[in-house]
């Protein structure tokens, strides 16, 4: 009987390690709109081999509603999406075609419109700063996010919307940038993020140095804090 309690009494101990050390990885949120199989496959292998837990969500999932409810508690949100600023305002580009008759309170209210990412594409939801701070509150509390579209950092709007709920960094560009460019730059944050442990501001010197600024539009990439002016990376 004295042999069995040993056993248990070392057992407890043990079980509440492993339970710790599950928890204890950084996480990363993927959302992919685009959806091209090459920046998925480089980018979820630099996290994963790095100790992250990896949710990737791609092409028509990025849907008006989950854009509603952005899963939440991750480290890391990462939007490969298009973006544009409009009438001085910044929108996010959905993966779900434009319907008419869908959402017309959204429409109405402004919330949500209809947008093409080139001339040649058809109409996608593109939803607001607005929209982002009506469904997700807190929702991004503590996480750095990287907006890899167009002029996602053009003006502060969408940037404070996401920093007032929550996030600790916004990072994007201050105009158009080529999807490779694009590409390519984060890729080399992420790597300096993973690989070289890197703050995020680290990370964004890192790329300039090994990427620089869009060779077709000269666009920047910038990150703002939360009370402060957005700043371009040196």
């Amino acid at each position: 009987m004295k042999h069995r309690k040993l056993i248990v009494v070392l057992l407890i101990p043990v079980l509440f390690l492993l339970t710790q050390n599950n928890h204890s990885g950084k996480s990363a949120l993927i959302i992919d709109s685009i959806n091209q199989e090459d920046f998925k496959t480089k980018s979820i292998d630099l996290f994963s081999s790095n100790g992250y837990s990896v949710e990737y969500y791609s092409g028509e999932e990025v849907s008006v509603e989950f854009l509603k409810n952005v899963p939440t508690g991750y480290d890391l949100y990462v939007f490969r999406v298009h973006s544009t600023c409009i009438n001085k305002r910044t929108w996010i580009f959905s993966g779900e075609n434009y319907q008419a008759n869908s959402y017309p309170i959204l429409q109405i209210a402004e919330l949500i419109h209809k947008a093409k990412p080139s001339q040649e594409s058809g109409y996608l939801f593109a939803v607001s700063p607005e929209f982002i701070q009506e469904y997700n509150k807190d929702g991004f509390k503590d996480g750095i996010v990287l907006m890899m579209g167009c002029e996602g950092l053009c003006i502060n709007d969408l940037a404070e919307a996401f920093c007032e709920e929550g996030a600790s960094i916004y990072v994007s560009w201050d105009g158009n940038v080529c999807l490779k460019h694009t590409d390519r730059a984060f890729l080399s944050i992420i790597e300096s993020i993973c690989t070289r442990k890197s703050t995020v501001i680290e990370a964004l010197e890192y790329a300039q140095k090994q990427v620089g600024n869009d060779p077709v539009y000269h666009s920047s990439l910038n990150y703002l804090i939360l009370g402060y002016d957005s700043q371009k990376v040196s």
